[in-house]
């Protein structure tokens, strides 16, 4: 109630939140795309000049890789840097068009539940059997986590969508 008293209305508050969970995923893209290259930099620099190369540099770039591929999706919706397909749907009637956007977006919806669920599942799976990397032991469980993480803010920014486009704000 006193949410409602100061003005801020409690689904606002949400969707706020969602958005800064994805800024913050997509920062912590940023950084691991920064990793990626500076352990091959670092990689190079040691196979070329001490004839060492850094040992586990393919896993640690691997696992960074997908942590700045996962984490990117959901800020590039938020962002509206997906790839989108217009030509048809434009030129449509505006309740037609609205039909086929909540559709796409609840199509979307339930797939990326099902890749967060199952990102979990396999992440739980994971840790239970301490699945670890060849060459450094990093643990697996976290990526696959955060493979789900990324899936549920999926899920939650195209659940959103679908609603804003059953409602006639698209």
């Amino acid at each position: 109630m006193k949410r409602q008293e100061a003005g801020i209305h409690p689904r606002l508050r949400t969707g706020q939140m969602l958005d800064r969970l994805v800024r913050m995923g997509s920062w912590t893209g940023a950084v691991a795309l920064v990793f990626m290259v500076g352990v091959t930099f670092v990689d190079v620099i040691c196979s070329k000049l001490f004839r060492s190369p850094l040992a586990g540099s393919y896993e640690f770039v691997a696992l960074a890789q997908l942590v700045a591929v996962a984490l990117a999706g959901a800020d590039a919706l938020l962002s509206g840097r997906h790839v989108q397909v217009e030509m048809f749907v434009a030129k449509l009637p505006p309740r037609v068009r609205r039909a086929i956007i909540a559709l796409m977006a609840l199509l979307g919806a339930v797939l990326f539940a099902v890749v967060a669920w199952e990102g979990f599942l396999y992440g739980r799976s994971l840790e239970m059997a301490g699945e670890v990397t060849g060459t450094v032991k990093i643990p697996l469980y976290p990526f696959a986590y955060i493979l789900g993480f990324s899936g549920l803010l999926l899920f939650l920014l195209l659940g959103r969508e679908f609603l804003r486009s059953l409602r006639g704000r698209t």
